[in-house]
C-alpha cells in the first residue's frame, strides 16, 4: 500500500510538473499577443464616438452614479476625471499603449499597461461590460507572464537591427501563461454549458429558434428555418454538447484539431444569429492558445517570403 501511494504521489507530481513547467517555444503566445492586442484596440475604438456620453460628468454614467450603483470601489484611472479634454487625452494614450503592445514594442511593460488600460474601462462602467470584456481581460492578464514579444514584434526587429543575439530557447513562462489561458478557457466553456443546462429552452431544443427570432440582434435572418424543427433542435443540443466536449476533450491530442475547427464554425454561426460578433471573435482568438507553437511557427514561416525566412525564423 505504501509503495502504491508513493508511486501515485510521484507520478502525479511528475505529470503536474510536465503540464505546467515544461519549457516551450513562445510562438503561440506571440501570436496571441497580436490577436488579443487587435481585440483590445477594437474595444477602445468602440468608445470613440461616445466617450463623453458614457464617462463625462454630464454623461450617462458619471463616477458618482457608478459608485452608487455598484456600492464598491472599482480602481480605474478614468475615475480621476470627467472633463472632456482629459478623458480624450487618457483615451488616446490608452490607444497608443495597446497599439504598442500589439506591435510588440517594449512588450513586457506594454503588456502590463494594456491590461491596466482595459481593466480601467471595465471597472469604470462594469454595468455595460459583457462576456467579451471578461475574456479579453483574462487573456491580457495571462500574457503579462509570458515573453510574448520575442517573435513577430518590433522588439525583435530592433534587436536584429542592433546586431544582438536573440534568445531562441524554450521558456517555462510561456508554458505557464499558455496553460493558465487553456485552463481558464476550458472552465469558461464548462460554465457556459452548465448555465445553458439550467435553462428550459436548451433542454427542449428551442433555444436556437428563440435566438433566430430576435430580429433586433441577429445579423442573418434565418426565420425560414421555422419549419425545420429537427434541424433547430439538433443545432441547440449540438451547442451544449460541443461546449461540454471542448472542456473535457480538448486536452486529448487527437481530438484537439477537430474541436478547434468545429469551434470556428460554431462561433461563426452563433455570431450570425445573436449579433455577438466581438464575443464570438474573441472566443476564436482564445482557442488559439491550444494551437501548438510548432504549428504556429510553421504557418507563419510558410507565409514569409523566401529571402526573409532565415532572419524571421531566428527571431524569437
Amino acid at each position: 500500500m505504501n509503495s502504491y501511494l508513493q508511486e501515485l504521489v510521484r507520478s502525479t507530481g511528475a505529470a503536474w510538473n510536465r503540464f505546467w513547467f515544461t519549457p516551450r517555444s513562445v510562438a503561440t503566445v506571440c501570436l496571441l499577443r497580436i490577436l488579443v492586442g487587435l481585440a483590445a484596440i477594437y474595444y477602445l475604438l468602440s468608445f470613440a464616438f461616445d466617450l463623453t456620453t458614457w464617462f463625462g460628468s454630464d454623461g450617462l454614467l458619471p463616477t458618482s452614479v457608478v459608485r452608487t450603483l455598484t456600492n464598491r470601489f472599482h480602481p480605474s484611472y478614468l475615475s480621476l476625471t470627467e472633463t472632456p479634454a482629459l478623458l480624450w487625452s487618457l483615451h488616446l494614450v490608452g490607444l497608443l499603449i495597446v497599439t504598442a503592445f500589439t506591435l510588440g514594442l517594449w512588450t513586457r511593460v506594454m503588456a502590463i499597461l494594456s491590461t491596466t488600460v482595459v481593466l480601467s474601462y471595465i471597472h469604470r462602467a462594469p454595468m455595460i461590460a459583457g462576456q467579451f470584456e471578461s475574456v479579453l481581460a483574462f487573456l491580457l492578464l495571462y500574457l503579462c507572464l509570458a515573453p510574448c514579444g520575442r517573435r513577430y514584434s518590433l522588439d525583435c526587429w530592433l534587436l536584429r537591427r542592433r546586431g544582438k543575439a536573440l534568445d531562441t530557447t524554450p521558456v517555462v513562462s510561456a508554458t505557464v501563461s499558455t496553460r493558465l489561458i487553456q485552463v481558464h478557457l476550458a472552465s469558461f466553456y464548462l460554465m457556459m454549458a452548465l448555465s445553458k443546462l439550467a435553462g428550459e429552452t436548451w433542454w427542449t431544443g428551442d433555444a436556437v429558434w428563440w435566438l433566430i427570432a430576435r430580429s433586433e440582434s441577429r445579423l442573418v435572418d434565418l426565420t425560414a428555418l421555422h419549419q425545420s424543427e429537427f434541424l433547430l433542435n439538433g443545432w441547440t443540443h449540438f451547442i451544449v454538447v460541443f461546449e461540454l466536449a471542448f472542456a473535457s476533450l480538448v486536452w486529448l491530442r487527437l481530438a484537439r484539431p477537430v474541436l478547434l475547427a468545429v469551434s470556428v464554425f460554431m462561433w461563426a454561426s452563433l455570431a450570425c444569429i445573436t449579433g455577438m460578433l466581438s464575443f464570438s471573435a474573441i472566443m476564436i482568438v482564445a482557442n488559439a492558445a491550444f494551437v501548438a507553437p510548432e504549428t504556429v511557427a510553421t504557418i507563419v514561416t510558410s507565409r514569409v517570403p523566401p529571402h526573409r525566412t532565415a532572419a524571421a525564423s531566428g527571431c524569437e
